[in-house]
């Protein structure tokens, strides 16, 4: 397995192998993560991460299976689509001058592929996710995780992450 940044051939597959089974997988953790039936949830998904692959100051890495090296070059016959095993979205964002702290690489998105559950996958990603911060000068990594998220949180917490705040909200 390899982790690179994603190529812009590679978006459909991202959203279809990768994003739509995440955002049903949140969708079933809470109501409030569902997809909207009024929009093409793919179509949305598709331009928005279209626009991100160039986009300055955020980054998707992809884990992909063997048979393509991490350079992204192609290795043998079943190394395009439907070889993402997950990926990470991560973004460098700079702090208000007026805290005595760092830029910070937020962790957007973070998936992997069910059948590459446990395989150290989604700790990679994360190592590239804080690597590329690094290479930024970010001083932290944040990221946000569902509540009742066990699996990721645990994840999480093993790579050194720690509360520091609780989002809260409620019907209005």
């Amino acid at each position: 397995m390899g982790i690179r940044p994603l190529r812009a051939d590679e978006v459909a597959a991202l959203v279809d192998d990768l994003w739509l089974p995440f955002a049903a997988e949140m969708g079933d953790v809470d109501d409030c993560d569902a997809l909207a039936e009024d929009v093409d949830a793919r179509a949305e998904a598709l331009d928005y991460r279209t626009e991100q692959v160039d986009a300055e100051g955020v980054q998707t890495f992809v884990a992909v299976a063997d048979g393509e090296s991490s350079s992204g070059s192609e290795t043998g016959p079943d190394s395009a689509e439907g070889s993402l095993r997950g990926y990470v979205t991560v973004a460098a964002s700079e702090s208000p001058p007026v805290f005595a702290r760092g830029s910070v690489a937020k962790v957007k998105d973070l998936y992997v592929a069910p059948p590459a559950r446990g395989e150290g996958v989604g700790t990679a990603l994360l190592e590239r996710a804080h690597e590329w911060g690094r290479d930024r000068g970010c001083e932290r990594a944040a990221l946000s995780v569902h509540a009742d998220n066990d699996a990721a949180r645990s994840c999480y917490e093993s790579m050194g992450y720690e509360t520091r705040y609780l989002k809260l909200d409620r019907p209005l």
